[in-house]
Formats: C-alpha cells, sequence, structure tokens
C-alpha cells in the first residue's frame, strides 16, 4: 500500500496501464474503485475481500505484467 492505496498494473515501467481496479484504505474498511476512479465497485471489511473484488472486476484480457512502459509493445504478426 502507498499512501493509502494499492494500485495495479498491467506493465512494469512508467507510464503505468492504470487501466485496472485499485484498493483504497479507509480506517476500518477497504473501497475498491473501478480504474481511475470512475466509479466505487464494494466496501468490505477485509484485505481478502478487497482483492477477490478486484479479481472479479479484472478485465477478460488481463494477464500477467509485461516488462516496458504502457502502451504494449504491438504484436507481430509474422
Amino acid at each position: 500500500m502507498s499512501h493509502g492505496g494499492l494500485h495495479f498494473h498491467r506493465n512494469t515501467q512508467f507510464p503505468w496501464s492504470n487501466d485496472l481496479p485499485f484498493i483504497a484504505s479507509g480506517t476500518q474498511s477497504y473501497t475498491v474503485y473501478a480504474p481511475q476512479h470512475s466509479g466505487v465497485l464494494g466496501e468490505v471489511l477485509t484485505p481478502r475481500e478487497a482483492a477477490a473484488l478486484v479479481v472479479a472486476h479484472l478485465p477478460y484480457d488481463c494477464g500477467p505484467a509485461f516488462e516496458g512502459p504502457w502502451p504494449p509493445p504491438e504484436s507481430s504478426t509474422d
């Protein structure tokens, strides 16, 4: 957690993807936000519940992070 938030990204170097849900900690709960604060996905009491809510709202094409900055490199068609 950094500054009360746990953010996830699809890549390993700046600039970050910023297109995934993230978790913000409160005094007694955790709020899960849609990407870029576009909405609240839910408020839960435990970190485990918050992580499960993030996973439930990942994009269908979300896989392991790739090395490098965002946006992803173009796919080769060779």
